[in-house]
C-alpha cells in the first residue's frame, strides 16, 4: 500500500515562517508507516525543499525565515485591500513535477491550514485528482474541521475528516483501502505517536531543516471567547514523559537546535511540565525553544522561570490579549494585570531580557475599540518587553463570533474568506484598518528601541 500526503499551500496577504510544520500529518506518516504502508510526502511550506530557490532557504535568526510566493488574483471582495495576495509555498511548476513522479497511491490525505487560506488547499486538491483521478483522497485539518460543510461541498476531496485522528479515522483507512492497519484501542492513542520527521530526510538520510516542531499537550481546560480550540476537542491530555523524551532524543540526533511548541496549555500541568524541564536540564539537549502560541502567565512562578530558562527557551510569547479589566472578564478570565506584571517580573528575574520577551495584545474583538488598544499599548510600554499584535479573526463557532452583527455573521459563514483577519478590519466599524497600520508603526518604532 502506498499513501500520499500533502501540506498544501497557503494562500493569503503575509505568512512567515515563524516554525510552521504540519505535525499532525508527520503523526499520521508513523501510523500509516507502522500498518505496512509507504510513504510519499509533499509539503509545500518546506523552504528547505530541494527544489526551492536557495535565497528562500537562507536562515533568520533561529531558523525562521520568507517562504517563497507567488502573486495571484484576488478575490472580489479582496479589491479593497491594497496588499497583495500571494500563494505561498512551494512554486506552482515545482509541485507539479513532484506529483509527475510519483507513484500511484492507494490514498491521499491532504491537510489545511486556517479558514481563510483554503483556496491554495482546493488548488492543491484539484491537481491531485487530476492526476490521480481514481485514488481517494481525504482532507482533514483546521479548515476541514471549522469549516465542514463547506469543505464537503466545494473542497474537491471524497471526503472530508474533521477533528482529531482516532480509532473511526482508522477504520475509513482500513475500508476504502483494504488495508489491515490494527486499531489503537487505546484512548487518545494519537497523542502519543511520535510525528515522523524520516519524510523530510535528503538522499543522504539527513535531515537539513534547523527546527522542529512539538506538542506534549492537546486541548485547552479554559474557555476564551476568541479562540476556537474547544470545537476540536473539549478534553485536556498530556502525553507521557518517556515518549517526549524519546521525540527529543530524537531531535537531538537529527541535529535540530530549534523546536516550537504548538501547544495552546503548555504550562497547565505545573508539576508534570517542571520534571519534565529538570530533565531537560539534566540531559543538557542544547535546544532553543520558541512558545509562539503564548505562554499562560498565571502558572510563571519564579521556579517555573528559572526552569525556563536553564532549559533553553528563548525569544519567549506569553499572552495577555487586553488590559482592560472587563474585557479580560468577558472573555474568558484567564489573565489579570497583576497576574501578567508577576510572570514579567519572575522571568526578568531569572535572567530574560525585556528584548527576550514578546506579550500578545489582541486587537479588533467585537466590542474592542481604538482606544482601548492604545491603552493596552501604554500598559504595555510601561512595564518594558516587546508587543505582538495580533489582529481578531472571527471564526464560527467561538462566543465572539456570536456578538457580530447577523447580517455579518451570515457573510463570514458563507465564505470564509472574509473570515480572514485584514479582510475583517475593512468592515469592522470599532476597529479599523487605518487604526491598525496606525498601531502596528506605533508597536514597530517601539520594539525596535528595545535594546536590554
Amino acid at each position: 500500500m502506498r499513501a500520499l500526503l500533502v501540506n498544501p499551500w497557503i494562500t493569503d496577504f503575509k505568512c512567515h515562517d515563524f516554525w510552521i510544520k504540519p505535525f499532525g500529518l508527520l503523526k499520521i506518516a508513523n501510523l500509516l508507516k507502522s500498518g505496512g504502508f509507504e510513504i510519499d510526502f509533499i509539503d509545500c511550506m518546506n523552504r528547505f525543499d530541494s527544489e526551492m530557490p536557495d535565497e528562500y532557504k537562507k536562515e533568520k535568526e533561529f531558523g525562521k525565515g520568507e517562504f517563497y510566493f507567488e502573486e495571484i488574483k484576488k478575490p472580489e471582495f479582496y479589491k479593497k485591500l491594497t496588499r497583495k495576495y500571494k500563494r505561498y509555498g512551494l512554486p506552482y511548476d515545482t509541485f507539479l513535477k513532484k506529483i509527475e513522479s510519483i507513484k500511484k497511491p492507494d490514498i491521499i490525505l491532504v491537510t489545511s491550514n486556517m479558514t481563510y487560506t483554503y483556496e491554495g488547499t482546493f488548488e492543491a486538491i484539484k491537481i491531485l485528482k487530476e492526476k490521480f483521478l481514481l485514488t481517494p483522497l481525504i482532507l482533514g485539518g483546521i479548515y476541514a474541521t471549522l469549516c465542514f460543510k463547506h469543505a464537503e461541498e466545494k473542497s474537491g476531496a471524497d471526503m472530508v475528516w474533521p477533528g482529531n485522528i482516532n480509532n473511526k479515522f482508522i477504520q475509513l483507512v482500513n475500508k476504502v483501502t483494504g488495508s489491515k492497519i490494527e486499531q489503537q484501542f487505546k484512548e487518545n492513542f494519537f497523542l502519543g505517536l511520535l510525528p515522523d520527521y524520516t519524510v523530510y530526510f535528503d538522499r543522504n538520510g539527513n535531515y537539513n531543516i534547523p527546527y522542529a516542531v512539538t506538542k506534549w499537550t492537546d486541548g485547552c481546560p479554559f474557555s476564551c471567547t476568541y479562540c476556537a480550540i474547544k470545537l476540536f476537542t473539549n478534553e485536556f491530555n498530556r502525553r507521557e514523559k518517556k515518549d517526549i523524551l524519546i521525540e527529543l532524543d530524537n531531535y537531538k540526533k537529527y541535529n535540530i537546535k530549534n523546536i516550537a511548541f504548538y501547544d495552546d496549555a503548555l504550562l497547565y500541568r505545573t508539576v508534570f511540565i517542571k520534571d519534565l524541564l529538570r530533565e531537560i536540564i539534566k540531559n543538557n539537549y542544547g535546544f532553543n525553544f520558541h512558545t509562539p502560541n503564548g505562554l499562560h502567565c498565571a502558572y510563571i512562578d519564579e521556579e517555573m522561570a528559572v526552569l525556563l530558562k536553564k532549559a533553553g527557551f528563548v525569544d519567549l510569547r506569553i499572552s495577555l490579549e487586553s488590559s482592560d479589566y472587563n474585557l479580560q472578564k468577558i472573555t474568558g478570565g484567564k489573565v489579570t494585570n497583576e497576574i501578567f506584571k508577576n510572570a514579567v517580573n519572575n522571568l526578568k528575574k531569572a535572567g530574560f531580557k525585556s528584548k527576550d520577551i514578546g506579550v500578545y495584545i489582541l486587537a479588533g474583538l467585537p466590542g474592542q475599540t481604538f482606544e482601548m488598544v492604545l491603552k493596552d499599548i501604554e500598559f504595555v510600554k510601561r512595564i518594558g518587553i516587546k508587543i505582538k499584535i495580533a489582529n481578531y479573526s472571527p471564526i464560527p463557532g467561538t462566543t465572539d463570533f456570536l456578538k457580530l452583527k447577523p447580517e455579518i455573521m451570515a457573510e463570514l459563514k458563507a465564505e470564509p474568506l472574509k473570515q480572514n483577519e485584514f479582510y475583517f478590519l475593512t468592515i469592522n466599524n470599532d476597529y479599523t484598518w487605518e487604526q491598525n497600520e496606525e498601531i502596528k508603526k506605533m508597536i514597530t518604532e517601539y520594539n525596535n528601541n528595545i535594546n536590554d
